[in-house]
């Protein structure tokens, strides 16, 4: 019986490691490596052929460690977008922010007026809180999450890919001039994706604070109470 019990246990915290890292591996994957991959993709259709390199040097079919290499520019290229994360927050956040029922719903109402900083601070920690409180709910969290970087990174890939077409126009990608509303319709649907996402992020991280860190109609415990009997 011990045996199985131990064999159980063991199975059991090989499963509950997995799960642990199913969120993180999912962030990566979503936030950084779809993005990035679509950045590359697209990119292999502006510049098909590199300068130095012939024809027929280029494999016909993607291999496995193209595959690879190519995961790992992805990969990388999403770290990079990512960075540039914060003013994609900062804009949505002044977007949304604009009507008090709007900030109420995201949880950045205040009673004095904060900086962009100071709210994001607050969000962020609320974020720890409930990831403390219920491993459950940090999970939700951190999907929401990705998918707000999801959004950001493809806009700015796709703000980097209209600066090199303005910049090196080739027959090979979609002109500008002569697209200007198909490039309009794309960063219109990709700010309005990040928006929403954004906006339902913040919401949960509320929802969620609330109902395992904060838990309305809780009265905080008075100091001396453990003490007496």
């Amino acid at each position: 019986m011990s045996d199985d019990k131990s064999s159980k246990g063991e199975s059991g915290g090989g499963l509950t490691s997995i799960m642990n890292v199913v969120p993180n591996v999912y962030y990566d994957l979503i936030a950084r490596v779809c993005p990035g991959m679509a950045f590359w993709i697209v990119l292999s259709f502006k510049y098909p052929i590199l300068p130095g390199v012939e024809q027929e040097d280029v494999p016909s079919a993607i291999t496995g460690a193209l595959l690879i290499v190519l995961i790992i520019l992805s990969y990388v290229s999403g770290i990079v977008f990512t960075g540039f994360a914060i003013l994609w927050d900062l804009l949505s956040i002044a977007i949304l922010a604009c009507t008090r029922n709007m900030t109420e719903l995201m949880g950045l109402a205040s009673q004095q007026p904060l900086r962009f900083t100071q709210k994001w601070k607050a969000v962020s920690k609320n974020i720890d809180q409930v990831i403390k409180e219920n491993d459950g709910a940090g999970k939700i969290l951190i999907k929401a999450m990705a998918e707000v970087t999801l959004c950001q990174n493809l806009l700015t890939g796709f703000v980097v890919l209209a600066l090199l077409e303005l910049n090196y126009k080739t027959p090979n990608f979609i002109p500008i001039p002569q697209y200007k509303m198909l490039y309009f319709c794309i960063a219109a649907a990709l700010v309005a994706s990040m928006l929403f996402r954004q906006a339902m992020f913040l919401g949960r991280v509320k929802d969620l604070h609330e109902l395992y860190v904060k838990k309305p109609g809780q009265q905080p415990k008075p100091r001396g109470s453990q003490g007496a009997i």
